[in-house]
């Protein structure tokens, strides 16, 4: 009965885990990977937004997303708006966003 309950104790606690993870924010993201804040804050000011120049100076273009997405469908790089700015779905110090639900109902996460 105690191995039951500590077992059970041990699958809630990695529950909880994952969960945090799977929540955190890009910012979050960024920095378990040691990227410092001034690499996207270049003036140091995290309360602005960071732009899209800014993310594909790391990330690539957004062509060369869409070749890292092709095999998500939709498509979230290729789509009928062009080159969005990032942070219309990738919120750094927030959760990010799908913002194609707004119209549509997609089963896509955003990081």
């Amino acid at each position: 009965m105690t191995k039951t309950i500590i077992a059970l104790f041990g699958l809630v606690l990695a529950s909880c885990a994952w969960a945090a993870d799977t929540a955190a924010t890009t910012a979050d993201r960024h920095q378990k990977m040691g990227v410092q804040c001034v690499a996207c804050h270049k003036d140091g000011n995290t309360a602005l937004p960071v732009r899209k120049a800014q993310c594909q100076a790391c990330h690539g273009s957004y062509e060369s997303l869409a070749k890292r997405t092709e095999k998500v469908n939709p498509n979230p790089h290729y789509n009928h708006f062009g080159d969005r700015d990032c942070s219309t779905c990738h919120k750094g110090h927030q959760k990010s966003v799908t913002t194609c639900d707004t119209c549509h109902k997609f089963d896509l996460k955003t990081p």
